[in-house]
Order: C-alpha cells, then sequence, then structure tokens
C-alpha cells in the first residue's frame, strides 16, 4: 500500500498568506492541484517534497500590469516563460490587444497558457501593435468596438485601458477627448478604467477629477512630470489623496520609465503607498530596469516596506480586484505558489532615471506552481525576440 499522502511537500519556509493574515514558519501540503494543508510540521509523506528553508513561500504572484502578447504587438513577452522565471501565476495584461485584436490575443495567448492572463482592453482599436502613438490618429479611437469586445468577453476583459501621454494621446482638446472615450467605454460596459500617466498632457488634477471610484492610476510613481508625485517638488498631488478617499486606487507599473527611487521615498514618505505593485514587465524593461516582479518587490523592501504589506499588494489586492480565485493560499484554493529566495548579497538597482542604489538582499523566484504544478523555467526558456528595435520609436517615453 502506498503511504504517499500529497503530490506535493514543500517544507520549512517562512509562510505569508495576505489573504488569512498568516506570516510563519510553516508547511504546504498540495494534493489534486489545490492547496491541502497550511501548518507546523505536517505529517505524511509526498510525491515530491521539496525543503524551501531560508525562503519565503507565499502565493503565485498576481502582476497586475504587463505586456504578454507576443509577436503581434511591440512590447509583448511570454506569459508563462517570465511566470515561471519570476514566480507569477497570474497577469493583468493592460492594453495589449484593442477591439479588433481581442480575438486572436484570446485565440493564440490567453486560453493556451497555463498561467491566468486577463485583459484591459485598450481604447485604440488595434491595441499596442506597433511603438508610433497608437492615439496620435484620433481615428483609432473605438468606443463602440471596446464595449462590444468586453461584452463578448466578459470572462477574461475585465475593464478599458489609455496611455495618456503627450506622446500617445496628442495634446489639447484632442487628448481630453480620448480620455473622455475611455471613460464612456468604461461606463457603458460596466467596467473600470485604467490610466497611465506620465508626460500627462493636462494637469493630474483635472485628470483625477474625472475618475470614478473603482478606476485605477497606474505608473504612480513616475518620475516624468504630470505624475502623481510633482516631478520638481516631490510633494503628492492633493487631488491625488482626495481621488483615492474617493475609491480611485493607485498602481505602480514599473517599466521603463516610471519608477524613480525619489518619487517612491517622497511618496511613502507622505503615507502614499500603492494599492497594487506590479512590474509593466515587457521587452524594453524585462532585461533592466524591472526585470521581473520579484526584483520590483526588493525595491520596495530596500524601501522600508514590511515584506507582508509587499505580498498583500502584489497577491490578495490585486487578485481580489480582477476578481480571481488566486493569490491566496487557503485549503482548497489552487495551488498557485511562489516560493521567493532571499538572497543575501548587496545587488545593485536602478530607478527608471538611471539612479542606482544597493539593496542589501534580493529576491528571485527559485520555484513557480501552477494547480501544483511546476512551471521550470530551464525547460520554458526565455521569450524570443522579435526584430523590431524598441528604441527606434519616436515616441522617447517608455510604455
Amino acid at each position: 500500500m502506498s503511504t504517499e499522502t500529497y503530490d506535493l511537500l514543500l517544507r520549512g519556509g517562512h509562510v505569508i498568506d495576505p489573504d488569512s493574515g498568516f506570516s510563519g514558519p510553516a508547511d504546504i501540503a498540495v494534493a489534486g492541484g489545490a492547496i491541502s494543508a497550511v501548518g507546523s510540521q505536517i505529517s505524511g509523506t509526498a510525491r515530491e517534497t521539496v525543503d524551501v528553508r531560508g525562503s519565503y513561500v507565499v502565493p503565485g504572484l498576481v502582476d497586475f500590469h504587463v505586456h504578454v502578447y507576443w509577436g503581434s504587438t511591440v512590447w509583448g513577452l511570454e506569459a508563462d516563460k517570465i511566470g515561471a522565471a519570476g514566480g507569477t501565476t497570474s497577469f493583468l495584461d493592460t492594453g495589449s490587444a484593442g477591439a479588433i485584436t481581442l480575438p486572436g490575443f484570446r485565440r493564440y495567448v490567453i486560453d493556451p497558457a497555463r498561467t491566468t492572463v486577463r485583459a484591459l482592453v485598450h481604447i485604440c482599436t488595434a491595441g499596442l501593435v506597433t511603438n508610433l502613438g497608437e492615439l496620435r490618429d484620433p481615428r483609432y479611437l473605438d468606443v463602440e468596438g471596446t464595449v462590444r469586445a468586453i461584452e463578448a468577453n466578459r470572462d477574461i476583459a475585465l475593464g478599458v485601458k489609455i496611455r495618456y501621454s503627450d506622446v500617445i494621446v496628442g495634446e489639447g482638446e484632442q487628448a481630453r477627448a480620448a480620455l473622455l472615450a475611455a471613460l464612456e467605454a468604461a461606463e457603458r460596459s460596466g467596467t473600470w478604467l485604467m490610466v497611465h500617466i506620465g508626460r500627462t498632457p493636462e494637469p493630474i488634477a483635472d485628470v483625477l477629477q474625472l475618475l470614478r471610484p473603482g478606476d485605477v492610476v497606474t505608473h504612480s510613481y513616475t518620475p516624468l512630470a504630470g505624475g502623481v508625485v510633482d516631478d520638481h517638488s516631490l510633494l503628492v498631488s492633493p487631488a491625488a489623496i482626495e481621488a483615492r478617499a474617493a475609491g480611485v486606487q493607485f498602481d505602480i507599473g514599473h517599466g521603463k520609465s516610471s519608477f524613480g527611487w525619489a518619487t517612491a521615498e517622497a511618496a511613502l514618505a507622505a503615507g502614499f503607498a500603492p494599492d497594487f505593485i506590479s512590474s509593466d514587465l515587457h521587452r524594453g524593461c524585462v532585461n533592466g530596469p524591472a526585470f521581473d516582479l520579484p526584483s520590483v518587490m526588493t525595491k520596495f523592501l530596500m524601501l522600508g516596506m514590511p515584506i507582508e504589506e509587499i505580498v498583500m499588494r502584489c497577491t490578495s489586492m490585486p487578485a481580489r480586484k480582477m476578481g480571481l480565485d488566486a493569490g491566496t493560499l487557503r485549503v482548497g484554493s489552487p495551488a498557485d505558489i511562489a516560493v521567493l529566495a532571499i538572497d543575501e548579497e548587496p545587488v545593485s538597482f536602478v530607478d527608471c532615471t538611471g539612479e542606482s542604489r544597493v539593496c542589501n538582499r534580493r529576491l528571485s523566484a527559485s520555484h513557480t506552481y501552477c494547480s501544483g504544478v511546476r512551471l521550470d523555467p530551464e525547460i520554458l526558456g526565455v521569450t524570443e525576440d522579435l526584430p523590431v528595435e524598441i528604441s527606434s520609436r519616436p515616441m522617447g517615453s517608455g510604455s
């Protein structure tokens, strides 16, 4: 008779489960693709036992801002590959696809992925196919198509996205018309809007006053002009504090141009922590300065945020916003798990301005499990690059 009790047993790690509020040494047992037990010195045997002492064991990370429409957009990576390498089991793709490109994104990326991928639909009907500034020509605005695309894909399309920078939408009345179109599409589809800021074409206070409870501002710690934190005074906009009180939420979206050390320090010192910590991982930042979500988490460790709060903003909070049964180690939930190794050696990280700082430790994903099955980064490999140079784009400000 077999003595096996579980399929997988992770022993001796520091378990952090924001959903239950637990943080401490524990084992995790997995059976049938679900969390079977969490506790001290779980008895029984397993088909596979992994010693994870010295590591954090957390719910599979939920990256609230990525671009994973590989091959059909200039920015896209491959979800399963970056998930395996970065401990991420759920992704929100923020506007890679628009109304006319969402069907392909669903068929060729979302449906076959082993990781969970959800999408925001870009108010530009073509999404992020090119690198030329997708709404410089306002004819690409597509309220009707965006609403129809969301209604036809309610299970995977969660809301609307607009990149609200002058190099993308233009300025003046043209820019404001684009923002109002995105808001209209979100309102008519009964969803929420994510607004990308930085080089914002109108005062940030005017943008925030338009947003509704549940809408999201991404690139909240951008060092560029027009951000939540003023790029000269480093003061948090009073309008952002009022918007948060009214129910607007704030996301990091590190990316290539949207995280500054000084900006982040000022925001945190003022009590303006993000609701979501995300990577904005894409072709232009996967080899730096973002690298992956654990690297972005490491930066917040250096800034003094407790690890439990960081994990919460990368698991349970985005999962709840996305309506996923994820971001938790609750018994019976899907066994999406990240094992985060802690490297105590000093490592240098740069922000999006090029400023370098030395962190005394770094988080990295040593094991990533989707429904109890390991995603092996050595088997999956890295994303094949495309023959399109992001640096050749005339926009000049990143994603």
